[in-house]
């Protein structure tokens, strides 16, 4: 099984839209990303988003590259400061690739929790639109690759 942890794409500012839904050069950067990811045939069964607007645009954009748009679900406590620890029995159970669009610092703790068990390691850099891929092997759940879209042409 794998998980796709992505950043929500660049979002505007706050006084542009109280929301802060994604820019354009944060449209631009995910439909490159998603292009690339969609190469690597990931076999996504569902995208899970925080339903910020941020993030849900995000997902958006990678269930239309992937051609899954029926399989994004907005779901609860993926918010930035929400705890992981609830996510990891979920997590443990899957047996299916799935993608998490999410925000910091919910992200790098959840990756953290997964690697180290214990959210507080945070060694690894996210970007907006990037994509960090963690795969289980047996019990453990290791870093396979790393994209951000300053590497996707």
């Amino acid at each position: 099984m794998k998980l796709y942890l992505i950043q929500h794409a660049l979002s505007i500012s706050k006084e542009e839209d109280p929301e802060r839904g994604i820019s354009d050069a944060g449209r631009v950067e995910t439909e490159r990303v998603a292009e690339y990811f969609k190469k690597l045939d990931p076999d996504i069964h569902v995208i899970w988003q925080s339903g910020k607007k941020r993030a849900r645009e995000t997902a958006e954009i990678f269930a239309k590259v992937l051609g899954i748009d029926n399989r994004i679900l907005e779901h609860s406590n993926l918010l930035p400061n929400d705890p992981v620890v609830p996510h990891i029995a979920v997590l443990e159970k899957m047996y299916k690739n799935i993608v998490i669009v999410g925000h910091l610092p919910f992200l790098p703790r959840l990756l953290s929790q997964l690697t180290s068990g214990s959210d507080s390691c945070q060694s690894v850099n996210f970007n907006n639109s990037g994509i960090i891929c963690l795969e289980k092997d047996k019990d453990q759940w290791k870093i396979n690759w790393i994209t951000i879209p300053a590497n996707v042409r």
